[in-house]
């Protein structure tokens, strides 16, 4: 069970029974439970308009491959939650071969830009030199994608002007890596504008391993990481239960085959202060 779907029955419940029985096992750490977001928009609240649907899921750019994973991933509905537009400036961290870059590429529209960062550590992963997102932007005619090689810690990012950061399913990483995380966060929030959003999504770890699952099966708790942004001046805005899996294990590796891409993950929007 997810931390929102957790939630939501233990305030519907009632009784000593719910509180003290199943339900209980699975309550979040006191530090989560002192982090609850302003808002939770449940998946059933979210609409993404067929514009929006249609560019994303029948973009003849996106790779093949990238459209299969669609539903497991629910682009659209991810999109209308962080409420990404077309003319926006957005980035995402640690893109690889950018499956999310692309994504953020067709709701931005050719009006907009998306940064797609890789620091030297995921580089040398690509034989040949080769750019992670070089087949995207290549083959895929992107023009509003601009590949940014820099390390975690210094983005070097246009300074006040993005609209909004993401870091998709790599924050967990950033441990067992060693990564400066409150420099790189204070690098985030250098590059938004004031109100601008700090997308988070990664895999959920078991209640009680906090960060000590990071490398084993890379997954991470929520309050961990809701604990770290925080610390770097930004607000919890909101959450959604969208990319809840209630049947992942939680304990298990995240690249097992019939868990890969339908793992149990939280989805935090933070919010730079106006």
């Amino acid at each position: 069970m997810g931390f929102i779907s957790n939630r939501r029955s233990i305030l519907l419940g009632s009784g000593a029974a719910l509180l003290a029985g199943t339900a209980a096992l699975h309550m979040p750490t006191r530090r989560a439970a002192a982090a609850l977001p302003a808002k939770v928009v449940y998946k059933s609240q979210i609409a993404p308009s067929l514009v929006l649907r249609n560019a994303i899921e029948n973009s003849p750019r996106r790779p093949d491959a990238d459209k299969k994973r669609d539903a497991d991933r629910k682009p659209a509905e991810t999109m209308a939650f962080y409420g990404i537009k077309p003319g926006m400036k957005v980035a995402e961290l640690m893109a690889a071969r950018g499956y999310f870059t692309g994504v953020l590429a067709e709701t931005v529209g050719d009006t907009g830009t998306v940064y797609g960062q890789n620091n030297k550590w995921l580089r040398d992963r690509f034989k040949d030199g080769q750019k992670p997102l070089g087949d995207l932007i290549t083959k895929g005619g992107y023009k509003n994608i601009i590949e940014q090689d820099t390390e975690l810690e210094d983005l070097q990012l246009p300074q006040g002007q993005l609209d909004a950061v993401f870091i998709i399913m790599f924050y967990h990483d950033t441990y067992w890596l060693g990564i400066n995380r409150e420099a790189m966060n204070a690098s985030v929030k250098a590059a938004l504008k004031p109100g601008g959003i700090y997308g988070i999504i990664d895999h959920s770890a078991a209640p009680g391993l906090g960060a000590t699952d990071v490398n084993k099966n890379h997954r991470i708790e929520r309050y961990v990481v809701v604990d770290d942004v925080l610390k770097a001046g930004f607000e919890l805005a909101e959450e959604t239960d969208l990319l809840e899996n209630p049947k992942d294990p939680l304990n298990v590796n995240v690249f097992q085959q019939e868990l890969r891409g339908h793992t149990n993950q939280f989805v935090l929007k933070f919010r730079k202060p106006a």
